[in-house]
């Protein structure tokens, strides 16, 4: 009795291992036939999210051409690459979101500043100090314009460290302060930096970022704390070249105003 048991219990394992091989055979083939199904599938549908002004047309343009195209002939690493290579892009993700539509998702080279190029047009910097070229869209961002003192063409190691210094700004001043600033001025011989607003202009000196950043919360400050009782139109130059300190020079006569460290 004990054998006969053996036996029946090898061919009931000999039965769940057949039946356990042909299940595995039934799936890879299924898989195999809804693959060969979805690459012979055309590509209907694209969207893309957030392209603006700066760079919708130029993604339109590229990812139309892949409409009506099979699936298997598509690679979305190239179709990322392609994206990315449009001057506004900084970066692309691509993915399919349906049987037949694929997503483009976008992430912009936003402008923080304009430069005047040689032939006298603006044309936008972004945050990496990056000249872009002119956007087929007209678009309306109020950024404040990057020069020379002298009105010599600015390089692009300057564009860059200039930059650096209004990007500490905006992420330090507050924000009422930083939508005045319309100019930042370099001075290439002397190495230093000045902003224009439209009621005075601000004396940075020799700055970098790290420096940069402690002025501009000296400014905070010493705004916080007298702009409800000082008249700025009177004040021809803010100066912020020392630590912990906002010297005032008015139209008239000069004025200090020191905070402790």
């Amino acid at each position: 009795m004990a054998k006969k048991g053996r036996d029946e219990t090898k061919q009931s394992g000999g039965r769940r291992s057949s039946g356990l091989v042909i299940t595995l055979l039934g799936v890879v083939f299924l898989g195999f036939m809804a693959t060969q199904w979805h690459d012979r599938q055309l590509v209907s549908n694209i969207n893309v999210i957030g392209a603006t002004g700066l760079s919708r047309i130029a993604v339109q343009r590229a990812v139309d051409t892949l409409k009506a195209k099979h699936l298997k002939t598509l690679t979305l690493a190239d179709v990322r690459t392609c994206v990315e290579c449009i001057p506004y892009v900084r970066s692309a993700s691509v993915y399919f979101t349906g049987v037949r539509e694929m997503t483009v998702e976008v992430d912009e080279r936003l402008p923080v500043a304009h430069i005047v190029h040689s032939d006298g047009s603006l044309r936008y910097v972004d945050a990496f100090g990056v000249v872009l070229p002119n956007a087929v869209e007209r678009t309306a961002h109020n950024v404040p314009v990057l020069q020379t003192t002298d009105g010599s063409e600015i390089s692009s190691a300057d564009v860059q460290h200039i930059v650096s210094v209004l990007i500490a700004g905006s992420r330090t001043l507050h924000p009422m302060l930083y939508q005045e600033i319309s100019e930042v001025r370099y001075d290439r011989k002397l190495h230093t930096v000045e902003i224009v607003t439209d009621e005075t202009r601000w004396r940075l000196g020799v700055m970098d970022a790290s420096r940069a950043t402690q002025a501009f919360a000296d400014m905070n400050v010493f705004w916080h704390e007298t702009s409800q009782r000082l008249n700025m139109a009177s004040v021809s130059e803010v100066d912020l070249r020392w630590r912990n300190q906002v010297v005032l020079r008015y139209h008239v006569a000069p004025h200090i105003v020191e905070r402790a460290a």
